[in-house]
């Protein structure tokens, strides 16, 4: 679920750096034409039942979905532009 995913933070419009909490921790870098870059090894999340991520550059939690379906329309605009 997580690699085909592409965030965009909905507080600064970051779509570069991310924490990524789900039933596993990992951080993940992307290009702003939506290839993952890097992807941190997963690790266990101690809290299970999180689901969001964390922008690494304003330090904002989100709901993991807002911000895919941010992504989704953020690379949709891209492509038809």
């Amino acid at each position: 679920m997580i690699l085909n995913t592409f965030f965009v933070c909905p507080e600064c419009g970051n779509a570069e750096k991310f924490k990524v909490f789900t039933s596993n921790f990992q951080i993940v870098r992307q290009s702003a034409e939506g290839v993952r870059i890097y992807e941190s090894g997963v690790m266990p999340n101690l809290r299970e039942n999180d689901n969001y991520i964390e922008c690494q550059l304003c330090s904002k939690r989100s709901e993991y979905n807002l911000a895919g379906d941010i992504g989704k329309n953020y690379l949709g605009d891209r492509k038809t532009a």
